[in-house]
């Protein structure tokens, strides 16, 4: 493309725009004005890092070629200042306009803000950049569905309102297209109408889940079983990365100017709602080890008021586009584009495998912290809370659990604490801890979890030499030595029992603490990118003095992320109870394990076990879905299984058909003694194990899977379910390269590695 064009992208943080963005830059040397939503320009650009996380040929280009403008399109002039209004009339030559509200169960009122207004004020600036030069293009991205109720054909021209719509989202997308129609006489516009959008052709990697994906999930997740659809009913889904690269490039063809496209494949080569669900089906069967019943589809449609409650309710929405709806016709896109030769067997492996491993959760480019504040506040996948205290289990509602981690976030900003300050941790586990770790992360600070059994030396020295603001403490034998620490510390107490002496006048109370924030409304949205410092995790000092290693944002996110997905898919779709029992300060605690339960998509129960020593009673009393423990803890298990009389002539037993018949009886007996016969995989680590004890619980019946990581790389390998080989650490995490170098040297890469 010649120089002097400039196009203006709305809505490039979203899906859609982010792929049309990416296009624009990679095709072409266009330079690209981003309207992104914020508080301020620091805030919109720090949007549109998160949103284009893991495109970083995208993130590189965020002031260079891409130019990011604080602004929103519900707003008269998109919010910007008289200024930078005349500045950007000046220059653009091309608009794409592909900011919308994609809610479908939202008030009219509240969609035509960004789905009508939004287009009045896009076009708006077009008119005036018209005026003031050569304006090339205005593309508008509406919908098919604009087409409402109508069935049979519809050509692309056709826009019509007397059929009715579904919902308030198909008429406010259409009244803004008729905007958009309307300028057509004075301004030059393309339209682009995609059909249901789903991931990339080549990845399958979709930011959100909605449309296709919802009775999808629920198939899979055995939540129905009943297809209230048509089994001969054609499916409108289409990649992104076709949408996306027919607008990009035809926005740049002045053939395009004046046209409207329906971007979707050509009919007869859509599935249909048997072919999508009988090979998902299959596909479940071969990837998730999963056997679902056959769908059974009703014939007669159901009327949405029954789908109001119930397994069903999620379809309720969906349910004007599973009764089969119009054809829709692609006359202008065949002629200016070259035929589409779409292949739905061959994308939707990739659609599946990208959706189960995120468990259908939109990407949503929150911080672990932030993840854990919004799981904490949602009614839906309910997390409940537990501390386990005394022999007692105490329950905290996660309401209050939320409201905690909002007056600690304010609290720690009211004593100084910035972004990028050094916030030091230590306490034994439990829901305050949660509550301050998450706080430190929103806050934008780096925190420096610390051993409570360390000596007041040791904590010292590490405070010095990270040069933390504050030390937060649970530990009342720590609060009682604050007056030996040399460092320039405010120190906090969350210790749930009173001191046995008087706290120095440096230490603040944990009411006291809280009562800093208590009037403050936090967002809940942390002022740092990914790829800022979140923590700083201190190796153990067993072979040195510890050693501080530090972990960005997007590095805890993607071991949440992957360590969740590592789990079976039944079991991580149903209510998980975990026991939080390990050090939170170190990594497979406090990064692995503490961060990963809330990216499932699953209401979680969270118990945390203060004394590490009354470990037993409590997995009796607890029963985790997930056990993750030292080899020490699993020699106990077979130690006492060894002492049981029974249990010893059963082992004595030669291997075969009374054996394998025992063995079941034998396995249940000792989980159940163990509190462990709920867990779906038990997991072993952080130091070595022994071959004999492993392959003696087999005997038993019992599968111990060994993992390997390090406080540098917290995992690095593991031993999957159904596959696994006892003698070895497993296989490599996804995205991870293992390799031996010819010392010894074990080498990894990997977004784990520090």
């Amino acid at each position: 493309m010649g120089s002097g064009l400039t196009v203006l992208v709305t809505g490039a943080a979203g899906f859609l725009g982010t792929e049309v963005s990416l296009r624009l830059l990679r095709d072409t040397d266009l330079p690209i004005v981003a309207l992104v939503r914020g508080k301020d320009v620091e805030g919109a650009t720090r949007r549109l890092r998160r949103a284009w996380w893991g495109r970083p040929e995208l993130a590189a280009e965020i002031g260079r070629r891409v130019e990011v403008v604080r602004g929103d399109v519900s707003l008269p002039c998109l919010g910007l200042s008289a200024e930078t209004y005349g500045g950007l009339s000046s220059r653009i030559t091309h608009l794409v306009h592909a900011a919308a509200d994609l809610r479908l169960d939202t008030p009219i009122e509240e969609l035509r803000k960004t789905n009508v207004d939004g287009v009045r004020h896009a076009l708006d600036l077009a008119r005036t950049a018209a005026r003031n030069h050569a304006f090339h293009r205005f593309a508008h991205v509406s919908t098919a569905y604009v087409a409402g109720l109508r069935r049979g054909e519809v050509a692309e021209e056709d826009l019509d309102e007397r059929y009715g719509f579904a919902n308030p989202y198909e008429r406010s997308k259409h009244e803004g297209e008729r905007l958009v129609r309307e300028a057509a006489t004075d301004l030059p516009v393309s339209i682009f109408r995609p059909g249901m959008v789903v991931g990339d052709s080549q990845t399958g990697e979709a930011r959100t889940y909605n449309t296709v994906y919802v009775p999808l999930r629920l198939y899979l997740t055995g939540r129905i079983r009943i297809a209230p659809v048509r089994p001969a009913l054609r499916v409108n889904l289409v990649p992104v990365d076709y949408v996306a690269d027919a607008i990009a490039r035809l926005a740049l063809d002045p053939r395009a100017t004046g046209l409207t496209f329906h971007l979707l494949p050509p009919h007869d080569a859509l599935p249909t709602a048997r072919d999508l669900l009988d090979a998902a089906r299959s596909w479940a069967r071969e990837e998730l080890g999963v056997k679902l019943p056959r769908p059974l589809f009703l014939q007669v449609p159901v009327p949405s008021r029954v789908l109001g409650s119930g397994p069903l309710a999620p379809l309720r929405l969906l349910a004007p586009y599973l009764r089969g709806g119009p054809r829709f016709l692609r006359e202008n896109v065949d002629r200016l584009l070259e035929p589409y030769p779409f292949d739905w067997r061959n994308l939707l492996p990739k659609l599946l495998a990208d959706a189960t491993r995120r468990g259908f959760l939109h990407r949503s480019g929150r911080t672990v912290h932030e993840q854990v504040l919004f799981r904490l506040s949602r009614r839906s996948r309910r997390v409940r809370l537990h501390d386990v205290v005394d022999g007692r289990v105490l329950q905290r509602d996660a309401g209050e659990v939320a409201r905690e981690v909002r007056q600690a976030t304010a609290g720690l900003r009211a004593l100084g604490v910035r972004p990028g300050d050094r916030v030091a941790l230590v306490g034994p586990n439990s829901t305050r801890y949660l509550a301050l770790d998450t706080a430190i992360g929103l806050a934008g600070a780096v925190s420096v979890p610390l051993y409570y059994t360390s000596p007041i030396s040791e904590i010292d020295a590490i405070l010095r030499e990270c040069g933390a603001r504050l030390l937060l403490v649970g530990s009342p034998p720590i609060l009682e030595k604050a007056r030996a620490l040399t460092a320039s510390v405010r120190v906090v107490s969350f210790a749930r029992s009173p001191l046995r002496r008087a706290p120095s006048d440096q230490v603040l109370s944990w009411e006291a603490f809280l009562a800093l924030g208590v009037d403050e409304q936090e967002t809940g949205k942390a002022p740092v990118d990914l790829a800022d410092l979140a923590t700083l995790r201190c190796t153990s000092g067993t072979t040195g003095p510890p050693r501080a290693v530090p972990f960005r944002h997007d590095q805890l996110v993607t071991m949440a992320e992957t360590l969740v997905a590592l789990f079976p898919w039944q079991a991580r779709t149903r209510r998980i109870t975990y026991l939080s029992f390990l050090p939170m300060n170190h990594v497979v605690e406090g990064i692995l394990i503490t961060y990963a339960p809330h990216h499932a998509p699953a209401p979680l129960d969270l118990f945390f076990l203060e004394d590490f020593r009354a470990l037993a009673p409590t997995l009796r009393r607890v029963r985790p879905t997930f056990f993750f423990s030292v080899p020490r803890f699993y020699e106990r298990v077979w130690e006492k299984a060894r002492s049981n009389a029974l249990l010893l002539r059963y082992l004595a037993l030669r291997n075969g058909l009374v054996k394998r018949a025992l063995r079941p009886l034998v396995r249940r007996t000792v989980l159940r003694r163990a509190g462990l016969d709920r867990a779906v995989q038990l997991l072993v680590g952080s130091a070595p194990s022994s071959d004999a004890l492993l392959l003696g619980l087999r005997d038993l019946g019992i599968e111990v899977h060994n993992a390997y990581g390090l406080t540098e790389a917290p995992l690095v390998t593991m031993n999957r379910l159904g596959r696994n080989r006892i003698g070895t650490v497993g296989e490599p995490l996804p995205e991870t390269e293992v390799r031996i170098a010819p010392d010894g040297e074990v080498l990894v890469r990997g977004p784990q590695v520090a």
